[in-house]
């Protein structure tokens, strides 16, 4: 399938972000020749890492060949359907935690990327939220071990610090985690997870990675998962009044797709075994409800925006009890990465995407 009908097929501004990854990027000859196992690769950040990696395939004929473990057949697609018929990719179903690895073939990097990752999972379906992240990362490390996987590449979150005496942490810094919160089915069972990574690491030599990702934000979020900032592209893609089911006072940092994907490619190729990297944008960070007024204000008219309490928050919610999350991106920025795009232009593109 040629470029030009893939193009035509995917949106405009995602095809415009995907050719700045590759752009961006400097290190494409480590992927030649190589077969890269995702798990989860509908999902909204591993699309994207998809699809850069596709495109760069096809740009610079790498060769490469890309298997994506998808948990059902009535999983939701959209978001690689233009790439459905490149001959470098590959689809097969089941869930990461059952399904049977040693039936596939030699693959060189494994990324693991499969996980529910919303508020209102956590309620809903909390143990499929910890076997993908424990016994799948388990099972993942066990074949990529057999495979001789040269590189292994885990999607944790920055959850795993919990409550920080500090707001602004290390890779080295560690909060307060309750185990017995039914909110930390993701934070604990994604500490767990790294241990396996570092585990296989130090006794089978697999060289994983650990990216500690904080709020990433683009094109084709879902708009209905109960994130707060996919509440405010809705709200304003629909003119309605942006509402606040707080008081909106917590800083939170957001790293545009382009951004998050260009740090895992520098991850897989750059990144030192058995190590953690927080992936985010530090010079991104907002009040929620400042969030709440800058998306608004990219509409015409601006729209105005609601302030509310805890009393509004929607029935099962899980808010979270961290006031201020502000990670160091030193560790990455060491491999040579830098978040170039600002929250202003972000947003602004991903407002756009929804009208292409």
């Amino acid at each position: 399938m040629s470029n030009q009908s893939i193009r035509s097929a995917e949106n405009s501004i995602v095809w415009s972000d995907l050719e700045n990854v590759v752009e961006r990027f400097p290190a494409w000859e480590f992927f030649r020749g190589q077969t890269i196992l995702i798990t989860g690769g509908n999902g909204l950040l591993p699309s994207y890492l998809v699809r850069a990696l596709l495109l760069a395939n096809s740009l610079h004929q790498l060769d490469l060949k890309v298997t994506c473990i998808i948990r059902s057949r009535q999983s939701e697609l959209a978001r690689l359907e233009p790439w459905l018929n490149d001959h470098a990719l590959e689809l097969v179903y089941g869930e990461v935690e059952s399904y049977p690895l040693d039936q596939l073939s030699h693959q060189s990097i494994v990324i693991h990327a499969a996980s529910g990752a919303t508020p209102a999972v956590y309620q809903s379906n909390p143990v499929g939220i910890i076997l993908p992240n424990t016994v799948g990362t388990a099972r993942l490390c066990e074949q990529a071990s057999t495979w001789k996987s040269k590189r292994f590449l885990f999607f944790s979150t920055g959850e795993v610090y919990g409550i920080n005496s500090s707001p602004h942490f290390l890779e080295t810094d560690y909060g307060i985690v309750d185990p017995c919160s039914l909110r930390s089915c993701y934070a604990e069972s994604k500490r767990c997870g790294e241990t396996i990574c570092v585990a296989y690491s130090h006794q089978y030599e697999l060289h994983t990675v650990i990216a500690r990702i904080f709020h990433t934000y683009g094109p084709q979020m879902k708009l209905n998962d109960g994130r707060v900032f996919a509440d405010f592209v809705r709200d304003s893609l629909e003119g309605k009044q942006i509402k606040l089911a707080s008081s909106g006072e917590a800083l939170r940092c957001f790293c545009y797709l382009t951004d998050v994907t260009s740090a895992f490619l520098r991850l897989i190729v750059f990144g030192e075994a058995a190590q953690a990297y927080n992936v985010s944008n530090p010079n991104a960070e907002i009040r929620i409800r400042d969030l709440a007024s800058l998306v608004g204000g990219l509409t015409n008219p601006p729209l105005e925006v609601y302030v509310g309490s805890n009393q509004d928050l929607k029935p099962g919610y899980m808010p979270s009890q961290v006031p201020r999350s502000l990670p160091s991106i030193a560790k990455v920025q060491a491999l040579g990465w830098q978040p170039v795009v600002s929250l202003q232009d972000g947003f602004k593109r991903t407002l756009s995407s929804y009208h292409k």
